[in-house]
């Protein structure tokens, strides 16, 4: 018997056991389908701090982005993780000037600091290799390391005396008396039950499916694939800020943008199309190189084909309603619908990884 079963050990998931661990000495489990922690989603992104710029002031995302931005910059200064607030540029033609004007109001109504306009000498003078007639600056965007960031929250919660439970599939969830019994299958393939008070489904890719095993009122997910491309040796160190395209609208995504990491490689990315039968595929198509090459020579004209290469590849989960390719987060304690100590978050996709401090927090509160 556990106080708390956190199913899940992403970013987010690792992010509530931290918060747990420091306020509380209840005892956690934490259950995660691969052989250890950060392996799904979380690792498989661009790695960027961001802003709040895209999304509903009303939003969950636009919350949860502002209030944890902040909070993780602290907490890597705090605990010695490599970050870079280095910004970033999204830009645009003079045809798309009343868009890019929309994107920098909801930046203004999402309170994001440090946000401007340029022209396109100003573009010229931060960035001599990219071209664009306008662009929204955007001082407060950073690159983080997200393997350092998720090992501090896993030390946290180990020294808070948390157990974990790695290749091992949750298979059943049953009230019972005060908690919840969940069954799982092991490493092994057998299975076995475990008791908890709380249930936190933090499961990333399958968290509606792991929901659903409560009832059907709750959202399904589709998963949307990106790939990465990285570019040649020749580009490292070549940019100052990433850059971004204005959204993909049709796809919910931000479109291919300009990344880099901690040793100034540059990679372009995601790409985003839906993936009809929910296979885990992490391959990266060769045959995108054109839409690659097309889409980044938009904005870096000095690119050529032979600087492309396949790099990486990751899934979003993403709520599907009413055709509404940017859904929000959905992060419920289910005590209204019958289910006390039951916490689903469904549908973290981007800005899952810069909500994360503010989610745990915000779980934490919940239980302790």
């Amino acid at each position: 018997m556990f106080d708390i079963v956190i199913i899940g050990a992403g970013i987010v998931g690792l992010a509530i056991a931290r918060s747990i661990a420091e306020q509380t000495d209840k005892s956690v489990l934490i259950i995660e389908k691969e052989e250890s922690f950060g392996r799904g989603i979380s690792s498989r992104n661009s790695e960027v701090i961001h802003s709040g710029i895209y999304y509903n002031p009303d939003s969950k995302k636009a919350a949860y982005c502002t209030r944890g931005r902040d909070m993780t910059y602290e907490f890597c200064k705090k605990y010695n993780i490599w970050v870079n607030r280095c910004g970033k540029l999204v830009v645009g033609k003079f045809h798309q000037s009343d868009d890019l004007e929309l994107l920098y109001k909801n930046a203004q109504r999402n309170n994001v600091p440090d946000i401007r306009i340029l022209d396109k000498r100003e573009i010229n003078t931060l960035e001599p290799k990219i071209e664009a007639d306008i662009a929204l600056q955007v001082g407060c965007t950073g690159i983080v390391s997200v393997h350092d960031l998720m090992a501090a929250f896993y030390k946290i919660s180990q020294e808070g005396g948390h157990d974990y439970l790695y290749k091992s599939t949750v298979v059943g969830a049953d009230p019972k008396g005060n908690g919840y019994e969940i069954s799982i299958q092991n490493a092994q393939g057998e299975l076995e039950t475990v008791s908890a008070e709380w249930v936190i489904n933090a499961a990333g890719l399958e968290s509606d499916w792991v929901a659903q095993m409560l009832g059907d009122d709750y959202p399904t997910l589709r998963y949307s694939k990106g790939c990465y491309y990285k570019l040649s040796s020749k580009w490292r160190g070549a940019f100052n800020h990433l850059v971004y395209p204005l959204p993909d609208k049709k796809h919910g995504s931000l479109g291919i943008h300009l990344s880099f990491d901690e040793s100034q490689m540059v990679k372009l990315g995601p790409s985003a199309h839906w993936v009809q039968d929910r296979t885990e595929d992490y391959d990266v198509e060769e045959n995108l190189l054109d839409q690659f090459f097309t889409e980044g020579h938009r904005y870096i004209p000095g690119l050529e084909k032979e600087d492309l290469s396949p790099d990486f590849a990751g899934i979003r989960p993403k709520i599907w309603m009413d055709e509404n390719p940017m859904p929000d987060f959905y992060i419920s304690h289910e005590e209204d619908k019958g289910f006390p100590g039951w916490v689903n978050l469904i549908g973290i996709e981007s800005p899952g990884l810069t909500s994360a401090i503010a989610i745990g927090e915000d779980v934490a509160s919940w239980i302790i």
